[in-house]
Formats: C-alpha cells, sequence, structure tokens
C-alpha cells in the first residue's frame, strides 16, 4: 500500500461511501451497524497509503475507538430489542437508547468524548484529515437524529463540544489540531440541529466542507503543518494568502462570510424553540474560537510587508473569495425560506 495509485485503493474508497449509504438509507439498527463497520473497513486501508509510523499509530487508534463505540452500539440495540421488541429506528423509547446516543457521540469526537480525536489526527495528512472532519461524521449524526429520546445528553454534548474545542485550540501551534478543535466547536453547532432539523444540520455540514476543502488544500499543496509556517511563504500578500484570509474569516462565522448563513440558520431555529440559554453558550464558544482565528489572520498579514502588491487572481481564486465573502447574500432567499418553515 505504499502507491497511493494503488488500484485496490478505489475498493477501499467504495466501502468507505457504500458503508455510510448503508447507514443512511437503512432504518434496522443492525444494517446501520454493517453500514459503519463497512465504512471502517474501508477508511482504515487508506490511513495507511505512506506506511510511516505515525499513520500507523492513528489507524489503530481510530480502529479501537470506532471498535469499542461500535461495540456498545450493538449491545445496547441487542438489549434495546429485548425491551421493546423491535430493532427498527422509530421504537427506542428505553434507557439504552441513552447508550446508544455515548457511542454515537464518541464516534463523531464530540466532548466530552473527544480526547482521542486530537490525538489520533495530528499526524496525518491533510486529505485524510478532511475525510475523518467532514465524510466520517456524516452517517452518525443522521442515526443520532433517528433517536428520539433523552435530549438532554446532546444539549450537554453541544455546551461542552463549543466550549471546550474553542478554548483548547487557543494556544496550540499545529494547525493540524487546531482545524481538529475547530471542528469540534463546529460539532456544537450541528448536534442542536440533529435532534430538530436534518435538513439544516446537512446545510451546515456541507458549507463547512466546502469552506476546508480549499483550505486543506492550500495546507497540504504548501506543506504547512504549523501556524508559523503561515508567513514563511511570501514576503507580499499573493492570491494564496488573500484566498487563505478569507477561507479563515468564512470558518470563524463572520458576517457576511458565507460560514455565517449556517450558523444564522441554526440561531434562528433554536430561538423560534424558545432555545435562549443553548445559543447563548454557542455564541460565546464562537466569540472565543473567533479568537485564534483572527490570530490565523494576523500571521498571513502582519508578515506580509507589502501590503498592496497582489498578484493578479485568476477567476477560480476570485469565485471562491466572492462565494464565501458574499456567501450569506446570495443564500438570502435560502434563509427566508428557512425562516417560513419555523412559522
Amino acid at each position: 500500500m505504499n502507491n497511493k495509485f494503488f488500484p485496490a485503493n478505489f475498493m477501499f474508497i467504495m466501502m468507505m461511501i457504500l458503508g455510510t449509504m448503508m447507514s443512511l438509507s437503512s432504518t434496522h439498527w443492525l444494517m446501520m451497524w454493517m453500514g459503519l463497520e463497512l465504512n471502517l473497513m474501508g477508511i482504515l486501508p487508506l490511513m495507511n497509503i505512506k506506511s510511516k509510523n505515525s499513520e500507523i499509530e492513528s489507524s489503530m487508534k481510530y480502529f479501537i475507538i470506532q471498535s469499542m463505540s461500535s461495540s456498545l452500539f450493538m449491545m445496547s440495540s441487542i438489549f434495546m430489542y429485548l425491551y421493546s421488541m423491535s430493532m427498527y429506528s422509530m421504537f427506542n423509547n428505553s434507557f439504552f437508547s441513552t447508550i446508544m446516543m455515548i457511542a454515537l457521540l464518541t464516534k463523531l469526537g464530540s466532548a466530552p468524548f473527544h480526547f482521542w480525536l486530537p490525538s489520533m489526527c495530528k499526524h496525518m495528512s491533510w486529505l485524510m484529515l478532511f475525510l475523518i472532519l467532514t465524510w466520517q461524521k456524516l452517517a452518525p449524526l443522521f442515526m443520532l437524529s433517528f433517536i428520539n429520546f433523552n435530549y438532554t445528553i446532546i444539549i450537554m454534548s453541544s455546551f461542552c463540544s463549543t466550549i471546550l474545542g474553542s478554548i483548547q485550540a487557543i494556544n496550540q501551534s499545529s494547525l493540524q489540531l487546531i482545524m481538529v478543535y475547530s471542528s469540534i466547536s463546529h460539532l456544537g453547532w450541528i448536534l442542536p440541529s440533529s435532534m430538530i432539523n436534518n435538513s439544516l444540520m446537512f446545510f451546515y455540514l456541507f458549507i463547512y466542507t466546502i469552506i476546508i476543502l480549499p483550505l486543506f488544500t492550500m495546507f497540504s499543496t504548501k506543506s504547512i503543518l504549523y501556524s508559523y509556517s503561515l508567513s514563511e511563504q511570501n514576503n507580499f500578500m499573493n492570491k494564496e494568502n488573500i484566498i487563505m484570509i478569507t477561507l479563515i474569516l468564512s470558518l470563524s462565522g463572520m458576517p457576511p462570510m458565507l460560514g455565517f448563513l449556517s450558523k444564522l440558520m441554526i440561531l434562528y431555529m433554536l430561538l423560534k424553540m424558545n432555545m435562549i440559554l443553548l445559543p447563548l453558550i454557542l455564541f460565546v464558544g464562537t466569540l472565543i474560537s473567533l479568537y485564534f482565528y483572527l490570530n490565523l489572520m494576523m500571521i498571513l498579514i502582519m508578515k506580509s510587508f507589502h501590503m498592496f502588491k497582489i498578484n493578479s487572481m485568476n477567476k477560480n481564486m476570485k469565485s471562491i473569495m466572492c462565494f464565501n465573502m458574499l456567501g450569506t447574500i446570495i443564500f438570502i432567499p435560502l434563509i427566508m425560506y428557512a425562516m417560513n418553515i419555523f412559522y
């Protein structure tokens, strides 16, 4: 598996995709569990493409955590079957649904079950980190939305994810750890939408994906692993630095960037349901995370001595920057439609 173009990698990618699709398209807990295991068997060989010791260590940590949470999920679903005589997702009103929630939150890396995620991801490549933070969260999030019992755990996990993910990223110098803690903080916004509206949950995850994809691509092509490496690229503001600044601001949720749109919709949804404390805590966590986002942006700006010497941009770069900077304005019809849903 040393060659990343090895033909078997296509099979592993298909296993990863089909495992997630199996979990999403099933109403039977056993089939959902089989989809999670198929997804795990597909992504583990992809994590060991270069066969480095750090990659092997990360894949073993990921295998142990995912296997443990899958076992907990399977045991709770069996006990729930003995309790309610049904393995389907709409009949889940027992204590074992809480155990199932904890297993899925562990799979997601949500606080306070998140301690395995930073230690595993700090030695990964940017592409695998992108898959872990986006695609691997899709199936557990939708499975979590099928459980209609004891929402207190989701709300408390949302509290912890937003606050802890923001605070723990402040003094980090590794960009990979910063992005992992940022993902945990964003997960605090996704979890409340999973118990209310799946469309908003998918929309938030989709916006988060299209923001971090070009950002991780730039980090990967320039081999940037630490925050101080951002200032060592060029002595003037080139087009990559400008795009990177807009993506970082969009990830922080600064209006009128694209990342602000998803936060605005979830904020409005929670306020319409008369939830006051939860949006307040989420907002405080976002303000804390804004510190290290602005810190990254200032590193890119302060070390650029020739502020007005900007290379000409091609159309793709301009479109990415405009899409992120004016995302909220572009999607105002979607906001109006979402507002009408909750009336």
